[in-house]
């Protein structure tokens, strides 16, 4: 397990099922993973089996459950993925499921310990996300953790009847580590992350 100031990550597993159930029909939450269509309980069951035996090496994606810190509520998943090797570089993507979970920083504080688990654990040279353009809160957390906005595909998502770019952001390990050189990671505490 991964701790930050806010949030723990870890392994996810079978008994997710109900918390990652509560959301995932949200049309609030889908609109920005992709095409918004229903999810039926079997379909994400068998999602959540294949998630969650995911190994970075060999599938090229590693999923975490994302809870918070102290009360160990379900706060939402996180992953790295298109993990590509020589190339030491993975896309990173994070779902805050709970509407009233968001804008609280959990978001930041799961962007920081993910990144920090795919250069200090994996190995990886650089990270990379993208965005819908209209997507003002992602962009915020991108910017606020540090990403660099690199260009945008322009008029490629297809969301509420229109057309809309999708933006991406990215950012180096020595990037990272300039930002966030004092992180803790050798024991927990309420300034760094912490390894179980």
């Amino acid at each position: 397990m991964y701790y930050g100031d806010l949030v723990c990550l870890r392994a996810l597993e079978m008994t997710d099922l109900e918390d990652i159930m509560l959301f995932q029909n949200d049309w609030n939450l889908q609109r920005w993973a992709g095409v918004p269509l229903p999810q039926s309980r079997l379909s994400l069951e068998n999602w959540l089996k294949n998630a969650s035996i995911a190994h970075p090496l060999n599938d090229g994606t590693i999923y975490f459950a994302v809870t918070d810190k102290k009360s160990g509520e379900f706060i939402g998943i996180t992953r790295l993925y298109n993990i590509k090797n020589p190339h030491h570089r993975a896309s990173v993507g994070i779902a805050i499921h709970n509407p009233s979970n968001r804008s609280k920083g959990y978001g930041p504080d799961t962007t920081k310990v993910v990144l920090w688990v795919a250069f200090n654990v994996l190995g990886l040279h650089s990270a990379y996300l993208d965005t819908m353009e209209h997507n003002e809160h992602a962009i915020h957390v991108a910017e606020k953790v540090g990403f660099k906005r690199i260009g945008m595909f322009r008029e490629t998502e297809f969301i509420d009847g229109e057309y809309k770019g999708l933006i991406y952001y990215d950012i180096l390990k020595c990037e990272f580590e300039e930002l966030y050189s004092d992180m803790d990671v050798s024991a927990s505490s309420s300034d760094g992350i912490t390894k179980d």
